[in-house]
């Protein structure tokens, strides 16, 4: 189909462009006119929703994107090569049609075809030359032809190509598209707002100032000034991300964190903190920085890994996929192709010499008080140095270039100082120690947010339930890496002149390390174990599940057999059995002792807490009280659901079943067309997963096809043989289940919840679930199923 002959695009609820072979820039005129070699095509899509602009993607010598809020999307792209064909395919497989249908883009399919035959159109009119002439597009045809359905028609109204340049064969293409109806409402209050210039926009970063005298936060994008003050708190990345845009403008943090494009809930959410326009000077000066940025900075994300085309993917800029229902449970094992993928950044990409050089460093301060006390002075004389005069001095201005370059080559916090005692272990150190295997299961704690979505909106991936997945993973025991850490620097002159002195200590530790109490009796201000990855990500477990044996928690380098894939750590990850995957932090850099827990939004923002269903407001609660996630609590989920036959309502008690026995023999009704009746029960053969956090053993999965009137058990079919207190995986199941046939005649409806060894079990409603992170959705899972 024509989607894969050229450029795969996109535009979603809003509109927004997304190109697989574009690259980033923000400009507010319309298209330039480029004289290239070959057949050039400039698609303008008119958009007339306030304040969207387009952002971002792969890069592409022969093609380049533009964006220009509120009202125009330019892309020029050059003709498909056979090669950029390949690498599409490769991409996104053979089923690239179906994928995109399966991820609910319905505007995809149809944004995308559009374009393709538009440019085909316009490629068609350059070549041959055609002085002036016009070609028009019969949209209603062209989806008519290749079956796209006439709801999704409505996303294009109307198109024209002409040749403009005879001598460069350069072809204009203009689409004008419905999905978003022209409102002059919407530009007439926009012309209305006060123009503001940078400067001015500067003055309201956050910081106390004659001109900010109540500390508010003004932020630009697109050509607009938006008021971000009461949205700090609630910022779904953490406050000190926000902030870091604070009083300048945002497009080179959207550049880099594309999250913001997977859906529409950003900019509705800016578009109610709108205070006025940006001077438009100003706001070329910054399109002329992005447009700097594609190139004078690497595309963040142009060393990721290709990834296994039946995944269903919520973004790619940052990847986060899960796996389709069907897929979960067809293996104990999921494969590591298909093991879901969350990412917060792009993944980290060490060089060969690199990873030669790479050491895991073991910060082990914590137990050398004079280090440790050395340091805290050193940090606080840090905090409170300079005078006031010095701190309201003006920063020097920062272009969009060193921000992308900063936050790309700068993500890690600064590891090591003279006052710390750190150990650097080597890949081949970590990987002489005693080798452990462990089977643990993976969930990312948004898992099935896109239920809670049903009731109100929340902020994050909507994530279905497949953001779950089992491994067998293989490393060091964290136990034995601390313990060669500490050997390490028991060898190394760092705390101490006097020899011997250290030695004794150093030895002392050690031994210490084989008993949990007796470490923590001897240091009790050690409460947390710190984790930081390569790309900056920051999160901390406490030290009774991290010290204990029975923890399990491993330094992990192996995964099902080989070594970690990029997407799931790569060279290092470490494994926390039992909690929340957030905690079992990939790309590990350094592990430190610690008597607080890890700083940062994964860890003390909002990211990872759950507020009460009543709070909309991340300022209505201290967040510094509330724990971040940790353990997880107990999940299921159906996968399949098969036909089998008709029945009748069973005998309710022993009695009856012994004299009565059935009233008649069950009708197979799989594939056959005979009319059900509402009410009328069938039997149905349904299968799934359960889990539960925190080593709890799964005891119990009960299924029903009424509403919860009747339960059936099912048999656990994979993973009852799990250590007692220790099951970090999931269990299998299976279950016959007499359903009743719903109201529209052709259906019945199943819910399952699982039950773990401390009888803690599934609430049957998501309503008193709700977060506003969407977090832990563990209620009842309910699937409808055809039955005719």
């Amino acid at each position: 189909m024509l989607l894969r002959q050229t450029i795969t695009t996109t535009i979603g609820r809003h509109n927004h462009l997304l190109s697989t072979t574009a690259r980033l820039s923000q400009r507010h005129d319309a298209a330039r006119s480029t004289t290239r070699a070959g057949v050039t095509a400039n698609i303008i899509i008119i958009n007339r929703r306030q304040n969207y602009s387009s952002l971002l993607f792969w890069r592409n010598s022969n093609s380049l994107i533009s964006a220009s809020p509120p009202a125009v999307l330019v892309a020029k792209a050059s003709s498909c090569s056979s090669s950029l064909q390949q690498q599409q395919r490769q991409y996104y497989g053979k089923q690239s049609n179906d994928y995109y249908k399966s991820t609910n883009q319905a505007a995809f399919l149809t944004a995308a075809a559009f374009l393709t035959a538009a440019m085909a159109t316009a490629g068609a009119a350059s070549s041959r030359n055609d002085d002036d002439s016009t070609i028009a597009f019969n949209s209603t045809q062209f989806c008519s032809s290749n079956n796209i359905s006439s709801s999704s028609s409505k996303n294009i109204c109307h198109c024209e190509a002409a040749t403009t340049n005879k001598e460069s064969q350069s072809a204009k293409l203009t689409a004008t598209s419905s999905t978003t109806p022209y409102n002059n409402e919407d530009d007439n209050e926009q012309d209305n707002l006060p123009t503001y210039t940078m400067s001015q926009v500067a003055n309201f970063n956050g910081q106390l100032s004659p001109s900010n005298p109540n500390k508010r936060i003004w932020m630009s994008y697109g050509g607009l000034v938006y008021d971000v003050t009461e949205f700090v708190a609630n910022h779904p990345g953490g406050s000190e991300k926000i902030l870091m845009g604070a009083g300048g403008a945002i497009e080179p943090y959207w550049y880099l964190y594309r999250q913001h494009f997977a859906s529409d809930l950003p900019l509705n959410l800016l578009s109610k903190m709108r205070i006025g326009q940006l001077h438009p000077a100003d706001q070329d000066r910054i399109d002329e920085q992005m447009e700097n940025v594609t190139e004078q900075t690497p595309d963040p994300y142009e060393h990721e890994p290709q990834r296994n085309s039946q995944l269903i993917v919520h973004g790619d800029t940052p990847m986060n996929a899960e796996v389709p229902q069907g897929v979960i449970t067809e293996r104990y094992l999921t494969p590591n192709e298909l093991f879901y993928i969350r990412h917060h950044h792009p993944v980290p990409y060490l060089s060969e010499g690199e990873l030669e050089e790479f050491r895991l460093e073991v910060d082990l301060t914590l137990m050398f008080p004079d280090a440790l006390m050395k340091r805290k002075r050193a940090a606080a004389a840090e905090e409170g140095g300079g005078d006031e005069e010095e701190e309201e001095e003006a920063l020097p201005a920062t272009t969009a270039v060193d921000i992308v370059r900063r936050e790309t080559t700068d993500t890690t916090t600064s590891t090591s100082c003279s006052n710390s005692v750190v150990a650097k272990l080597s890949l081949d150190q970590i990987k002489s120690l005693p080798k452990v295997e462990l089977t643990s299961t993976l969930q990312c704690s948004g898992n099935r947010r896109g239920g809670f979505n049903g009731l109100r909106q929340t902020s994050g991936t909507p994530w279905g339930q497949g953001a779950i997945s089992t491994a067998k993973w293989g490393g060091a025991r964290l136990i034995d890496v601390l313990m060669l850490a500490m050997e390490q620097v028991s060898k190394d002159d760092q705390t101490s002149p006097d020899e011997e002195k250290k030695e004794k200590k150093s030895s002392s530790l050690i031994e210490t390390l084989h008993s949990l109490q007796a470490l923590i009796d001897n240091h009790p201000e050690l409460q947390h174990l710190r984790f930081e990855s390569l790309d900056g990500m920051l999160a901390s477990i406490d030290a009774n599940k991290g010290l204990n044996p029975f923890g399990d928690v491993i330094v992990a380098y192996e995964m099902n057999g080989e070594d970690l894939p990029r997407d799931h750590g790569y060279p290092l990850r470490v494994i926390v059995p039992g909690y929340a995957a957030v905690r079992n932090v990939k790309w590990l850099k350094k592990l430190e002792l610690a008597e607080e827990e890890a700083e940062g939004t994964w860890q003390r923002g909002l990211n990872y807490k759950i507020l009460p269903p009543t709070v909309l407001d991340a300022k209505e609660v201290d967040l510094n009280r509330m724990p971040g996630l940790s353990e997880e609590c107990v999940f299921s989920g159906i996968t399949k659901v098969e036909n089998l036959s008709h029945t009748v309502p069973l005998p309710t008690t022993a009695f009856e079943e012994e004299i009565f026995g059935s009233m008649s023999m069950p009708m197979p009704f799989a594939g056959s067309r005979t009319p059900l009746t509402p009410g009328e029960t069938v039997l149905v053969k349904t299968s799934g997963w359960a889990y539960a956090g925190g080593g709890r053993n799964i005891v119990r999965v009960d299924v029903t096809g009424n509403n919860g009137k009747s339960w059936q058990t099912a048999t656990i079919t994979e993973g009852s043989s799990q250590p007692l207190r220790r099951a970090w995986a999931w269990v299998f199941w299976e279950c016959e289940v007499p359903a009743i046939v719903c109201e529209d005649g052709v259906s019945v409806e199943l819910a399952c919840k699982g039950v773990d060894m401390a009888f803690n079990t599934q609430p049957e409603s998501m309503g008193g679930m709700w977060n506003v992170r969407g977090l832990v959705n563990n209620s009842y899972y309910r699937v409808k199923h055809k039955v005719m």
